[in-house]
C-alpha cells in the first residue's frame, strides 16, 4: 500500500542514550533499532552527524551507509568536512540543517538566502553524485524561494515552533505552514516537515497541503520506553496514513 506521507526515523537519540556512557556500551544498538523502526514501517532512516559528536558518530554514518534497509537521510551542516563525508558515504539525502554548540537541539531553520553563495556549490557538488538535497528551514516565502533558487529538491519546515505555541499564536503558526508549503508546490518543491512531533501533532500535520515526509525522532525514543521501538512506529506510521 502506498502511503500519502513517508515517514522518516531519527534514530539520533538512540545514539544519545549510548553516548551517555562516552560510547563505552554497545547498547543500544543503533543498527538493531534501524531496523526495528523499519519493522514498524519506516520508510526512511535519518541522523543528524553534528560537529561535537553529541550522538551520531562518523562510525554509524558509515555503517548506515551499508547496512540501513531503507534510504538514509543525512542531516548536515553546510560545512567543506560534512560535504566531503556525504560524499564519501553518499547517503540518499542530505538535509542542510543549521547548527550551534550549545545548542541543546536544533533550534530553528536555516537561513538559505544568508548562506546562498556558500551552500549554491555544495548542492550542486552532492547533486551531480545522486544525493538529493533538502534545506530544513521555518516556514517563510523567502526561505522556501531561496532553497528553490540554491537548487535544492525540498524544503523541510521546523514545526518546533508550531509544536509549542498555543490558542491564536499556534493559528498563526500554522497558517505560515500551509503558506510556505503551497509556495513550495508551486516552485516544484517536495514538501517535508519535522521537529517536535509526538502522536497528537502528527495527527495535525496530516493536513498540511502536499505534504510528503515527516521526520519523527525524540518523540519515538521517548515512546520506546512504553511500547518498544518498532510498535512506536508502528502507531506513528498508522497516524500518517
Amino acid at each position: 500500500m502506498k502511503h500519502k506521507i513517508r515517514l522518516g526515523v531519527n534514530v539520533d537519540h538512540v545514539a544519545t542514550l549510548r553516548q551517555v556512557r562516552g560510547g563505552t556500551t554497545a547498547y543500544p544498538n543503533l543498527l538493531d533499532m534501524v531496523k526495528k523502526s523499519v519493522k514498524g514501517g519506516a520508510e526512511q532512516i535519518t541522523i543528524h552527524l553534528r560537529e561535537d559528536r553529541r550522538h551520531i558518530q562518523l562510525a554509524d554514518l558509515k555503517l548506515l551507509s551499508k547496512e540501513c534497509p531503507v534510504p538514509l537521510n543525512l542531516e548536515m551542516a553546510a560545512t567543506p568536512q560534512m560535504v566531503a563525508f556525504a560524499k564519501k558515504y553518499r547517503p540518499d539525502w542530505v538535509c542542510f540543517v543549521p547548527e550551534k554548540r550549545a545548542e541543546l537541539t536544533t533550534e530553528g531553520g536555516l537561513d538559505v538566502k544568508k548562506g546562498f553563495k556558500k551552500m549554491a556549490p555544495m548542492v550542486e557538488k552532492l547533486q551531480r553524485m545522486g544525493i538529493e538535497i533538502s534545506m530544513f528551514i521555518e516556514p517563510s516565502i523567502e526561505q522556501v524561494e531561496a532553497s528553490y533558487e540554491v537548487g535544492a529538491d525540498a524544503v523541510e519546515f521546523h514545526t518546533g515552533k508550531w509544536v509549542h505555541l498555543t490558542g491564536a499564536k499556534k493559528t498563526k503558526e500554522w497558517k505560515r505552514l500551509v503558506d510556505a508549503a503551497e509556495w513550495a508546490n508551486y516552485l516544484g518543491l517536495n514538501v517535508h516537515a519535522g521537529h517536535g512531533l509526538d502522536f497528537a501533532h502528527s495527527k495535525e500535520i496530516n493536513k498540511l497541503p502536499y505534504l510528503q515526509e515527516v521526520n519523527i525522532g525524540h518523540s519515538l525514543v521517548c515512546y520506546a520506553l512504553e511500547y518498544g521501538m518498532e510498535e512506536s512506529v508502528r502507531k506513528m506510521r498508522k497516524i500518517l496514513k
